[in-house]
C-alpha cells in the first residue's frame, strides 16, 4: 500500500473513531423524576443490647421501633437497629440499617450514623411492592425527638 493511501486511510479511521467517541459522549442522559415522601416519625421503643465488654462497647446493637404519620394519620411503622462500629470519646459511630413499611411496599436504608448528630443522610438500597428496584435517599431530621421527621426522596425513570 502506498504511503499517500496509508495516510489517507490512517485520517479517515481517525476520524470515524473521533465522530463515534464525540456522538457517545453527547447522548443524553435518561430523564429522572423524583418522587417525595414525607413522614413524621414517633419512637414506638428502643432496646440496647450490651454485648462484649461491659459497657457501651464496639458491637452493642440498638434497635428501634417507629410509628410513621402523614398528616396526624398513621400511615406506616419502622424498624431499625444500629450497631456500633466505632468510639472515639464521646463520639459513637454506628452502621444503621432501616425498613420502612408503607401500605404499597417497604423500602430499605442503610448508613453510619454519629449518634448526637441530628440528620443523617440515608442510602435507598431498595425496596418490595411498588417500591421494588428503589433507589435514593433517605433523610432522618431531628433524630430521636419529638420532632423527628423522614424526606425518602426516590428517583424514578
Amino acid at each position: 500500500m502506498s504511503q499517500k493511501k496509508f495516510a489517507l486511510f490512517s485520517a479517515v479511521g481517525t476520524t470515524v473513531l473521533a465522530l463515534g467517541v464525540s456522538a457517545v459522549l453527547t447522548v443524553p442522559a435518561q430523564a429522572r423524576s423524583e418522587e417525595v415522601i414525607d413522614l413524621a416519625v414517633s419512637n414506638d421503643g428502643v432496646v440496647k443490647t450490651d454485648v462484649g465488654k461491659h459497657g457501651l462497647s464496639v458491637g452493642d446493637e440498638f434497635v428501634y421501633a417507629d410509628k410513621l404519620f402523614q398528616d396526624g394519620k398513621q400511615v406506616g411503622q419502622d424498624g431499625s437497629s444500629c450497631q456500633v462500629t466505632k468510639l472515639d470519646g464521646e463520639k459513637i459511630t454506628t452502621n444503621c440499617v432501616l425498613s420502612v413499611q408503607l401500605p404499597d411496599g417497604q423500602i430499605t436504608a442503610q448508613s453510619l450514623w454519629t449518634k448526637g448528630a441530628d440528620t443523617v443522610r440515608m442510602a435507598v438500597t431498595g425496596g418490595t411492592g411498588a417500591y421494588r428496584g428503589a433507589t435514593g435517599e433517605l433523610t432522618c431530621n431531628d433524630i430521636q425527638t419529638p420532632h423527628e421527621t423522614y424526606r425518602i426522596t426516590l428517583d424514578r425513570p
